[in-house]
């Protein structure tokens, strides 16, 4: 029999065997989750209490900048704002109503806590009195007639056409005639030419009435831009010529009577 004492017993390596530690378990914190809580429920008690009590309801609405248009219809269109709780106003519907009228270009909305709310108008801007032998009206510079007035307006030059012209509020007047005064009126003031009033007769020669009863006659509206610079030199160097003359006739630029 063979001896086994002498062999030696091959061993793979040893290895270590590591005890997994368990993880402590975070512990809720309690303390956070109540103030959570307590905020949470705060807030949306708050905001219930904002949108349900009385002393946010709007009491008093403040309209500034109307002149030409009614104030009434301003109000008018405003009224269902009363009442409302002033955090849910949406002013969207105010504003499309307010610009509904002919007068006003452009409308402003805002809040005034607790109950209060403010309206700001801005309405067109007029240029001149139309008037055709039958109503007035005022007419912005691209020839938008928006307000019908009784009368001549201090301030403002008077554009009196034929009266078979229509005036119609709310509408662009489609009068060529209206046109080439609004032009001619144009020249003038960048010229520094103050009008009275212009006319334009059916055969559409137009007549410009200055300070003093001096009457310009501008004859048919091509070359205006000249004529008027005519009529400006003219002006500049005899500033006493608007006072001791009739009129100028500027119809033909090139014979100036």
């Amino acid at each position: 029999m063979r001896s086994t004492k002498g062999r030696k017993e091959v061993r793979g390596p040893s290895r270590s065997v590591k005890k997994k530690t368990p993880r402590n378990k975070t512990r809720p914190n309690y303390l956070m989750l109540f103030v959570l809580f307590v905020a949470s429920a705060a807030i949306s008690g708050g905001i219930s209490y904002a949108l349900k009590t009385p002393a946010l309801n709007i009491k008093q609405v403040n309209i500034r900048g109307v002149h030409y248009c009614k104030e009434d219809a301003v109000s008018g269109a405003a009224k269902p704002a009363l009442g409302k709780n002033i955090i849910l106003l949406r002013k969207s519907p105010i504003i499309a109503r307010i610009r509904r009228l002919s007068e006003v270009e452009d409308v402003k909305i805002g809040r005034v806590f607790p109950d209060k709310v403010w309206i700001r108008v801005r309405e067109r801007k007029a240029c001149a009195v139309a008037t055709n032998g039958k109503n007035c009206c005022l007419v912005q510079a691209d020839g938008l007639v928006f307000h019908e007035v009784e009368g001549p307006v201090k301030g403002l030059p008077v554009i009196s056409v034929a009266s078979e012209c229509l005036l119609r509020v709310g509408l662009k007047s489609g009068q060529v005639d209206i046109g080439y005064a609004l032009e001619a009126l144009k020249l003038a003031r960048a010229k520094a030419i103050k009008v009275d009033k212009i006319s334009v007769d059916h055969e559409g020669d137009m007549c410009l009435n200055m300070e003093s009863d001096f009457f310009v006659k501008l004859g048919q509206p091509d070359d205006m831009a000249k004529k008027m610079s005519l009529l400006r030199r003219t002006l500049d160097c005899k500033p006493a010529f608007a006072r001791e003359a009739s009129y100028i006739d500027l119809s033909c630029p090139s014979a100036v009577v």
